[in-house]
């Protein structure tokens, strides 16, 4: 059992449970984390059970990988309360008729939703992951460019998107220039001029 002593020993232990809850909503093991701070998997293992203190350059490269803010990561976990969430009146059917039920809501604690924008009638909206899923629409990049496609994947580590109903090839090498960013999750269309919504 950890002792804790002093407010230092405190920090420590925020640190150490942001980074596991972090990691762990992005569905991403020790090793993968690791790979992005250039250490080795004992080494970011080392910051998340508490062994060793993270030093600022790596706090800065996690917390720009997540998305979030420094204070997120160092901040108490315990009382940090969400405020990134948004509830809406709403109905379902239920045995063939249309009833209120109680409200649904979107959390987005570790700002995880990304918004694309196309028109003044359409946004999309993309889950925050790095990982590819096949067959699914992802937001990615591509030397540094941003896009919105499915990818498709040859055998050879080759493959291909679409851009503006272009195809768009790349090679295996090519292909380590890919950066996945999101996946879609849904897509809100607006059928008639509202003031203030979206």
């Amino acid at each position: 059992m950890v002792k804790l002593n002093t407010e230092d020993d405190f920090n420590n232990l925020f640190i150490c449970e942001n980074l596991k809850r972090l990691r762990l909503a992005h569905n991403l093991t020790t090793t993968h984390v690791a790979n992005v701070i250039k250490k080795s998997r004992q080494g970011y293992l080392n910051y998340e059970n508490g062994s060793r203190e993270i030093g600022i350059h790596d706090l800065i490269k996690l917390s720009n990988f997540y998305g979030v803010s420094v204070d997120h990561v160092t901040g108490n976990p315990f009382s940090n309360k969400s405020d990134n969430k948004l509830a809406f009146r709403t109905y379902e059917i239920i045995e063939k008729e249309l009833k209120r039920v109680l409200p649904s809501s979107i959390n987005t604690e570790y700002d995880d939703v990304i918004l694309v924008r196309y028109n003044e009638h359409k946004i999309d909206f993309f889950w925050r992951t790095q990982t590819y899923h096949k067959n699914h629409v992802m937001l990615f990049e591509y030397y540094s460019r941003p896009y919105v496609s499915k990818i498709f994947y040859n055998i050879d580590g080759s493959g291909s998107f679409f851009i503006n109903d272009e195809i768009l090839n790349f090679t295996k090498s090519q292909a380590e220039n890919i950066i996945i960013t999101g996946i879609c999750a849904g897509t809100i269309s607006k059928e008639f001029q509202i003031p203030n919504f979206f």
